[in-house]
């Protein structure tokens, strides 16, 4: 208990001494009524109501060779707020990464374990879509984008230019909770604005946001690089093991770009007895909540697919996800329950086109006759 008491004593000195007093501070007084479903003339704002996200899949394991992933958390996060998903393989040509962002309203970039740099697949689909967001978003087509612990890592790498932002912590199964900046206690922020008063209070006093990660992104980090700095707000800190401070919760000043370090998918649907991941009900919430915050975001944007049929061909419900999570299981990931398993991009892609061609002859030939 004696070495609990002076953890917990650290953080807050060290969270306190970074972000200032206002990082503790709950932010229950001063939660603001806001109706974000109206406009500035009080007409309503339209709204898609058939959101579509985009998931990006990662190589490696649980994959079999040459496949790669996506953990069914991610898929499951996203319908409980009443979204659909697409993989966007991470292997994909940038043509067919094109052709899916036009057809998604919103891109979630999972945690994992890759190569951040560039020339690997994953981190050049990341940034193709982290580009593609932004000129749609500078145009007036609002488009947002999520990145969960790597891909808050990829973000965070995308936005400052720079491939050895990262610092190593020690923070691999350490549920924890967030300290709020000022940047978060303002009443600004969208995502923490977004949350029920409970859900934030929960999140500063509980250890609910589940961290799981050996690298992250440094609060000095951020004020040491311009680029960074001039793109993100911070909205939290954590504390790692040692007491090391990083960056928790992030999001764009002027694009609807949000970054978590901690994992809110898997409070609710990852049950792997190898890590503490917090199921208490309160924390159950945190996952709805953050859920509900992105699809709201995706629903404000009208991509969609060609067609009916396209959108069929495109959506995760042509695959099933498998039972990764038995204890028999072998692999680096064996804390997903489930995960979703992809060929190589160059095999669907073909499979696709060739679909595409069949669908237009056919349509061609009813329409001569």
């Amino acid at each position: 208990m004696g070495a609990m008491t002076s953890r917990n004593g650290l953080m807050l000195a060290l969270a306190m001494l970074v972000a200032g007093a206002a990082a503790v501070r709950p932010l229950v007084e001063q939660a603001v009524a806001a109706d974000d479903s109206r406009d500035g003339q009080g007409k309503e704002e339209k709204l898609n109501l058939r959101p579509i996200i985009g998931i990006i899949s990662q190589l490696g394991d649980p994959a079999p060779k040459h496949h790669s992933y996506i953990a069914s958390s991610y898929v499951k996060m996203v319908e409980s707020a009443g979204a659909r998903a697409v993989p966007i393989l991470c292997d994909m040509s940038p043509k067919e990464v094109e052709r899916r962002f036009k057809a998604v309203n919103g891109i979630l970039i999972p945690g994992g374990a890759q190569d951040l740099r560039p020339g690997q697949p994953f981190f050049d689909t990341v940034s193709q879509l982290v580009d593609l967001a932004i000129a749609a978003n500078d145009k007036g087509n609002y488009f947002p984008v999520h990145g969960t612990c790597l891909g808050f890592e990829a973000l965070a790498i995308v936005a400052s230019a720079n491939h050895s932002i990262l610092s190593e912590f020690d923070a691999e199964n350490l549920p924890s909770s967030l300290f709020l900046t000022d940047a978060a206690a303002d009443g600004k922020s969208r995502f923490f604005n977004s949350l029920p008063p409970q859900v934030v209070q929960h999140l500063q006093t509980r250890p609910y946001a589940m961290e799981n990660h050996s690298h992250g992104l440094a609060w000095t980090a951020v004020k040491e690089n311009p680029k960074l700095h001039d793109f993100y707000d911070v909205l939290s800190l954590s504390v790692d093991r040692v007491g090391q401070v990083y960056v928790s919760t992030m999001e764009a000043h002027s694009y609807p770009i949000t970054g978590t370090q901690w994992h809110p998918e898997k409070n609710a649907f990852e049950w792997t007895p190898d890590k503490d991941i917090p199921h208490h009900p309160d924390a159950i919430e945190v996952t709805q909540e953050v859920a509900n915050f992105f699809v709201s975001e995706a629903r404000r944007n009208f991509h969609k697919p060609a067609s009916q049929a396209e959108e069929e061909d495109l959506l995760i419900y042509n695959w099933a996800p498998e039972y990764t999570g038995k204890h028999r299981y072998k692999g680096q990931e064996v804390d997903f329950v489930e995960s979703y398993f992809f060929p190589p991009a160059k095999e669907l892609e073909a499979q696709l086109q060739q679909r595409r061609q069949h669908r237009s002859a056919a349509e061609a030939a009813v329409e001569r006759s």
